[in-house]
């Protein structure tokens, strides 16, 4: 049984690096927009158990809700890191056999690379040892995707340099990784670059084949 879980700030202070190219309704427009893909995808995806939405916007929540996720009500917002290991404390509780973390900003993210990344485990869950599958962003410093598999113990590192981070943090818990790279999960939207380029895939409905390592 692997979780979903995927962490969403409030609409209205997403993506303030693209400000410049995009109002602030603009901006909140496009990352629900990803919102709502990345839920479908996951629900088409036949091995997920379900997904939990982290957040303190009530759009994002109702919007989860609308589309059959589970959610888990911040206050107010208290960072990547603390909404994750919220997740990853809830999915032990629910005796989840793993999770599967993803951003909310993957407009690409098809149920074909959520199967990819899963099968980056597949054949390992009864060896008796822990696994991590990761996938980098584009630029392969940041985390766009992580399933661990049991969820615990794990220590997040989201922020400048996770990928690095989260690899190291598996060799300390004496996790197994597995690297995959496939173009849904590693783009995001972050930088007007990121947004020229997701116009222009969007053109060329460009679409490539998974790689694990």
């Amino acid at each position: 049984m692997i979780w979903a879980i995927i962490p969403v700030k409030p609409l209205h202070t997403s993506k303030t690096r693209l400000a410049h190219v995009l109002s602030a309704t603009q901006r909140a427009e496009l990352i629900q927009t990803c919102f709502l893909h990345t839920l479908v995808a996951l629900r088409q995806a036949p091995t997920i158990a379900g997904s939990w939405v982290i957040s303190s916007d009530a759009a994002v929540l109702t919007l989860a809700l609308a589309q059959g996720a589970h959610i888990l009500v911040e206050d107010e917002p208290h960072g990547l890191n603390t909404a994750v290991q919220w997740g990853l404390e809830t999915a032990v509780h629910a005796h989840a056999d793993g999770i599967l973390i993803l951003p909310a900003d993957l407009p690409f993210i098809t149920p074909g690379d959520v199967m990819a990344i899963l099968d980056g485990a597949v054949g390992k869950a009864g060896d008796g040892r822990a696994h991590m599958v990761i996938c980098p962003d584009e630029n392969q410093t940041g985390t766009n995707a992580l399933l661990l598999t049991p969820p615990a113990p794990f220590t997040f590192h989201y922020g400048p340099g996770s990928f690095q981070q989260h690899l190291a943090e598996a060799q300390r818990r004496q996790r197994t990784p597995t690297i995959i790279a496939t173009p849904g999960l590693q783009f995001d939207l972050d930088t007007e670059t990121d947004w020229r380029k997701y116009r222009r895939i969007i053109h060329d409905n460009v679409i490539k084949t998974p790689v694990i390592y």
